[in-house]
């Protein structure tokens, strides 16, 4: 791996941990607002909604394009950094708590979405695998929370906050000094382009094929590790296991965390078995798993483990494959604003897909996993018309 490369998963890996930074500390600062359960959930979709909002932004305004990613993603550091550590001090109202973290999760649309570009614009040959490397240390910063709790270690919750605004400070820094790879594009083309831009990457064919892949994964992806507690706690339950508590959240972050070796070792497969295949293939058994899952559920303790466990290896495997293969098929100069449209658009879909799962899994049982099928089944479907299953190699990625 070469050293821009590592600076930039490492750089990225701070940056996000903004996204979780009160993920840990949720038993503390609830007792300081006095937070309802439903407060709690705002407090974590807040974040969300900022992130779709962010991207939305740059996808319309075209910046991910017009200007350095180097730059983009310093500027959203300090700000998201900024805007993190606002909220230690404890005065302020849940309010502008809540304001607080809509904005982190602006500047996280400027940080994630761009830094796949930025990553891309050093080495665009080896885009499966740095790409992987990248997604999984974003789902390994998803799983921590759960992996304290299971410890038990408690950290003062201020100092937890300040250390990761410390983090995404270091990050932006890091970047900045580093700049942008030799393959970089800009777009040169006139800035508010929006039509124009949606409509040359909508006519591609490749790219329509590969986004409406991803959307499918999204539709699964995000409420599947919402329930991963769910799940886990229903069958602890049923088979009488001793230390729930631990071990819910010991198995939550075990599960969650697999993906983090399945999205690294997705990128290094992707270079015989091609990017193509690696995310068709990650689909299916994905989808397969939460087809069989309420059927075989609850047989026992160990069995829903396994299935769980597979399914949480596989459900994040193909995430940086249809980024590449995004990358790799759309036109250059829009390569941040294709990437970032389809990070908005999918996290959109997974605020769906979260809202019926969280609301219908008491009186569906295990069923209610069922609602997460629509999405791998016709991602699937779409992608395999134009890529498909087996047989296709992907599109290599151009040098410039």
């Amino acid at each position: 791996m070469s050293n821009p490369i590592f600076l930039i998963v490492v750089a990225q890996m701070f940056g996000t941990s903004l996204w979780f930074s009160t993920n840990g500390v949720l038993k503390q600062i609830e007792k300081i607002w006095s937070l309802s359960t439903s407060d709690l959930g705002l407090l974590t979709n807040s974040v969300q909604f900022g992130f779709i909002a962010g991207t939305l932004l740059i996808s319309v305004t075209g910046f991910a394009d017009k200007f350095k990613p180097s730059r983009i993603v310093m500027l959203c550091c300090f700000l998201g950094a900024t805007s993190n550590a606002l909220i230690v001090f404890e005065e302020i109202s849940f309010t502008f708590v809540i304001f607080s973290r809509v904005i982190v999760g602006v500047a996280l649309a400027g940080i994630y979405p761009i830094g796949m570009k930025l990553i891309i614009s050093w080495n665009p040959q080896k885009a499966p695998n740095t790409l992987g490397l990248l997604v999984g240390m974003l789902v390994l910063g998803s799983s921590l929370p759960y992996f304290i709790r299971a410890l038990g270690i408690s950290f003062d919750w201020q100092y937890t906050v300040i250390l990761t605004s410390g983090l995404c400070y270091i990050a932006g820094i890091m970047i900045f000094l580093m700049g942008d790879g030799p393959h970089l594009v800009i777009n040169k083309k006139p800035s508010f382009r929006l039509l124009d831009q949606f409509s040359e990457l909508s006519k591609n064919k490749k790219y329509v094929a590969s986004a409406v892949g991803y959307f499918g994964h999204m539709w699964e992806l995000y409420a599947f590790w919402t329930c991963v507690p769910i799940l886990i706690a229903i069958s602890v339950s049923k088979h009488q296991i001793q230390d729930q508590e631990f071990i819910v959240s010991l198995l939550s972050f075990l599960i969650i965390g697999l993906g983090f070796i399945s999205c690294v070792l997705g990128g290094i497969l992707a270079k015989s078995l091609k990017s193509s295949r690696v995310a068709s293939l990650s689909l299916a058994f994905s989808l397969s798993i939460c087809l069989i899952y309420p059927l075989l559920g609850n047989v026992s303790f160990f069995l829903d483990l396994v299935l769980l466990m597979l399914w949480g290896f596989f459900v994040i495997s193909d995430s940086p494959q249809f980024s590449a293969i995004s990358a790799s098929v759309c036109p250059q100069h829009l390569v941040g604003t294709a990437l970032t449209t389809q990070n908005c658009v999918g996290f959109s879909i997974s605020m769906i897909t979260i809202f019926l799962t969280t609301n219908f899994h008491e009186s569906l049982g295990l069923y209610f996993v069922w609602i997460l099928l629509p999405g791998p089944i016709l991602g699937l479907i779409f992608f395999s018309r134009q890529f498909g299953f087996f047989r296709l190699k992907t599109c290599s990625i151009p040098q410039h």
